[in-house]
């Protein structure tokens, strides 16, 4: 750009900033990418922005937008999105809700690129946004693949098939997509970026943190993080209970959460109020980062059926014991025992994963998503892929198919 004024020639050199949107509905994709948020919004080349729904903005769910606007992360747009309802459909009806009102706030900022994570309703949407107006996204978490039937599935490889690039956090998520006929030079192995805080954040002994939940009296404890899962409904407030009944038989103490927004929570919550005044349970809905990273490094094991239990409890590592069918046929590190739902079977995984023989394995377990250095070089990627050449996907899977006569 040049000015003149008067006899003199002034010339101002204009960079233009890389503009990057994240989308963002729940707590656990915050999370996931939140090191790689806070990594590119320090750099003055890039303009980030996310927007913010769902789960995020629900009291009910523990407000955790308050996570993010700790973190001092610019937003774009906050759009109440959830419907908090027991139905299976509620989960469309709310990706409609976020859909139709983004759309423009999104247009407006015109970034060029959008960036999500995983399976959710809102990165199906941010992908939607992105090949419909022709800005190229990338999505982070696909070509991981379950056995359990969940919604999951289809959904998580749909959102790869419309993203433009994909980072991955696995080699044989890799090979998935490239199954999919997704084109090798658009694919980076990254690791898995949520392991980085597991490497920064400080240590906390056990003792300071029972102290700062006012369970001084407790020697020992578990973690249980269980959802609901889609098929299963009706049976979720069952399977969860299940779990409890069983840590009371082993007279084991433990931090509990409450569900995610997925259909049947409510029949989990139930159980969740039956128990409340249970001294050898603490339930939660969002802890602090620090707090929950080094309740996991203290902990006995960990129980349910939560992602966290497969991609990052082999970074500490800690035992996990894997409940009914969600999170079944994922690859997993050796300190994940997957186990079926009944008292009896968790029972018999419970003593499986406390015997001495399982906890001396635990010490040579290395994470088999990365190593807890994978943020600067997604932040170095994004920084540098000239973005503009994937704005369209023209490759077809299906060249060179020829129809039998």
């Amino acid at each position: 750009m040049i000015i003149l004024i008067g006899t003199y020639k002034w010339v101002i050199r204009m960079s233009i900033r890389k503009k990057i949107l994240a989308f963002s509905g729940i707590r656990s994709d915050y999370d996931l990418l939140s090191g790689v948020y806070k990594e590119i919004n320090k750099d003055s080349a890039i303009d980030f922005r996310l927007v913010v729904s769902g789960a995020h903005l629900s009291p009910g769910y523990g407000y955790t937008l308050k996570y993010i606007e700790k973190d001092k992360l610019p937003i774009l747009c906050k759009i109440e999105s959830l419907l908090d309802s027991n139905s299976p459909l509620s989960r469309i009806k709310s990706a409609a809700i976020l859909l139709q009102s983004c759309i423009h706030s999104v247009s407006e900022f015109a970034p060029d690129m959008i960036m999500f994570a995983g399976d959710r309703e809102d990165a199906m949407v941010a992908a939607l946004i992105g090949i419909y107006a022709k800005i190229p996204t990338v999505h982070f978490f696909g070509g991981d693949h379950t056995v359990d039937g969940n919604v999951d599935n289809p959904v998580r490889h749909a959102i790869s098939k419309l993203s433009s690039l994909h980072f991955v956090i696995h080699d044989s998520h890799k090979e998935r997509l490239k199954s999919l006929g997704e084109e090798d030079m658009r694919i980076h192995v990254v690791g898995n970026p949520a392991l980085d805080r597991y490497k920064k954040i400080p240590y906390i002994s056990k003792q300071n943190i029972l102290q700062s939940f006012n369970k001084e009296s407790w020697k020992d404890y578990v973690i249980v993080i269980h959802h609901p899962i889609l098929g299963f409904e009706e049976k979720s407030g069952l399977y969860f209970e299940e779990i409890l009944i069983s840590l009371k038989k082993k007279k084991l103490n433990a931090f509990i959460s409450y569900p995610n927004t997925d259909a049947g929570n409510k029949d989990t919550i139930s159980v969740i109020q039956k128990y409340l005044k249970d001294e050898s349970f603490y339930f939660f809905k969002n802890l602090d980062r620090s707090l929950f990273i080094n309740l996991m490094r203290n902990a006995l094991f960990m129980t349910g059926n939560s992602s966290a239990g497969i991609i990052e409890s082999s970074i500490i590592p800690l035992a996990v014991l894997n409940v009914g069918e969600r999170q079944k046929g994922r690859l997993a590190s050796q300190n994940v025992i997957f186990v079926d739902q009944g008292i009896e079977n968790i029972s018999n995984g419970i003593e499986k994963v406390l015997s001495e023989s399982f906890q001396a394995k635990l010490k040579n377990i290395k994470s088999i998503y990365g190593q807890g250095n994978s943020v600067g070089h997604i932040a170095y990627l994004l920084k540098n892929i000239d973005f503009t050449k994937f704005k369209y996907k023209t490759q077809d899977p299906l060249n060179g198919f020829l129809l039998s006569k």
